[in-house]
């Protein structure tokens, strides 16, 4: 019997982690709605990546033009880039915001002596509570050489 009751205590101390209340986090994220065109010749095109945003306050762009809150990382590269994103909802308002956003990533090249590169690109948005969503990843695009 104090065998059972040490493993109920046992249960109720893995559990009591869990049940945690996290009504405090904003849930801010991002999904892949289409990236276009999936092949490509290099220097000649760029690839447009549109995004579907949801935020519940509205948090989302800087009035300051030199805020840098849209992360891109190609996928063969190790450090990512930065861009601008403006503010989504009126200033000194906390509105809850969806909507889309298109991403226009200049023309990729190829790095090698290939013919052909594969890259792919990581993406996200930082909130004006400095808090960044989730990363999205496009799917392979294929990088031709002139």
């Amino acid at each position: 019997m104090i065998r059972y009751i040490y493993v109920f205590f046992f249960i109720i101390i893995l559990l009591l982690p869990s049940c945690s209340k996290d009504d405090d986090n904003v849930f801010f994220e991002i999904s892949l709605i289409d990236t276009y065109p999936l092949e490509i010749v290099e220097f000649q095109e760029n690839i447009y990546v549109k995004l579907y945003y949801q935020h519940p306050e509205g948090y989302l762009g800087f009035s300051d033009p030199d805020y840098l809150s849209l992360e891109v990382k190609d996928s063969r590269l190790s450090q990512a880039d930065y861009y601008h994103v403006i503010p989504l909802t009126p200033p000194n308002n906390s509105l809850s915001v969806t909507g889309e956003l298109l991403v226009e990533i200049d023309s990729p090249f190829v790095f090698g002596n290939g013919l052909i590169e594969l890259v792919n690109f990581t993406i996200k948005i930082q909130d004006q509570n400095l808090v960044w969503s989730n990363e999205i990843t496009t799917p392979n695009i294929s990088v031709n050489k002139e």
